[in-house]
């Protein structure tokens, strides 16, 4: 699930927003990890902060621009070990019709047995910072940081042909 994105205000406060709609595809391969896979695409409209007036001006052309711009699409080309449980996603961002290269930090945090389930689960951390900017939000440069943090939490069940044996 996407976590939440977080935004700074006149260098004092924050901002926590989250999307609530988005679907995609991983591919794990535990034992080449560089061949793993990732492909999202989120719903624009989803976004949500904790004010509806908020979240009706994120939606609007000056930011997301959803009526134009409905999807946000992150496609990996790269996927690079850096150490124990902990990984480099590199990809193609496409956000308000600008397509660019970023970079995510993934980290696995847990992996075990559900008991509910009894499933094998993974969790994984995903955390990055893009540039608004760069993809036409520069409204209310002047309030508003440029830089945005990215917080994706994921919860996997894992397949049989994902379990180490």
């Amino acid at each position: 699930r996407l976590q939440r994105f977080t935004v700074r205000h006149l260098g004092l406060f924050s901002s926590h927003g989250e999307f609530r709609r988005w679907d995609g595809s991983l591919t794990i391969d535990q034992q080449h990890p560089e061949r793993s896979r990732v492909d999202i695409t989120i719903r624009a409209g989803s976004v949500a902060v904790p004010w509806a007036d908020g979240t009706a001006l994120l939606r609007s052309p000056p930011y997301f621009d959803v009526a134009d711009y409905p999807s946000i699409h992150f496609t990996s080309v790269a996927v690079n070990p850096l150490g124990t449980n902990r990984y480099q996603i590199d990809g193609i961002l496409q956000l308000r019709g600008v397509t660019l290269s970023q970079e995510f930090d993934a980290r696995l945090v847990d992996r075990r047995v559900d008991p509910v389930s009894k499933s094998e689960v993974a969790d994984f951390r995903v955390d990055g910072t893009l540039h608004r900017s760069l993809f036409g939000m520069t409204a209310d440069s002047m309030f508003i940081s440029d830089v945005v943090a990215v917080v994706i939490r994921v919860r996997l069940r894992l397949g049989e042909a994902l379990r180490d044996h």
